[in-house]
């Protein structure tokens, strides 16, 4: 009679043991598939591609908006000043050439009218190329944004299995002179 109490008993443990297995299968199966979903990495040379096509793109797509804020603001920035210089240089220069043309000026005011118009023709090239160095700076930055945030996203992926394993009860852990690896359960 006890021997038939005992294999009762030791079936009954194995049915739920097994049971809690298949119940923690299906969680960690949704849990996987949750997190196989939500972690979504991004391409760096997706990204430093889209920033080359327009300029921010790249860190948007690597969810840095503040810089690809910056970069917009920027790139913005440089072509409303390069136009706005550019229009001021051709009125300046076209002042200077009716100057030179016209004969009747003397040559401090004709220099003097050629150097503000060169100043404005500098301020132009200025913000082209700043342009031109976020352009190039964005380009970098979208590629490093979108290695930071795939890095920044497998290590939250890397905490939260270490918090799924925690929630299973198996123990990892080494010493300098063994590595164990055990299943901790509590009644």
């Amino acid at each position: 009679m006890r021997f038939l109490l005992i294999i009762l008993l030791l079936f009954f443990s194995l049915h739920a043991s097994f049971a809690q297995e298949a119940e923690n299968n299906t969680s960690t199966e949704q849990q996987a598939s949750e997190t196989a979903e939500q972690v979504k990495l991004v391409s760096p040379i997706g990204a430093m591609v889209r920033s080359a096509i327009f300029p921010g793109w790249g860190q948007f797509h690597s969810r840095s908006y503040f810089r690809g804020s910056l970069t917009v603001l920027g790139i913005g920035g440089s072509i409303v000043g390069a136009f706005l210089a550019q229009n001021s240089f051709n009125n300046r220069y076209d002042a200077y050439e009716k100057l030179v043309w016209d004969g009747f000026s003397d040559e401090k005011a004709i220099i003097e009218s050629y150097e503000y118009a060169n100043q404005r023709y500098k301020l132009k090239t200025f913000f082209l190329y700043t342009g031109i160095g976020i352009w190039l700076y964005s380009l970098i930055d979208s590629y490093v944004s979108a290695n930071f945030y795939n890095a920044t996203t497998l290590i939250q992926s890397i905490e939260q299995d270490a918090q799924d394993i925690e929630k299973l009860g198996i123990e990892i852990g080494a010493t300098p002179s063994r590595f164990y690896f055990g299943i901790v359960k509590t009644f």
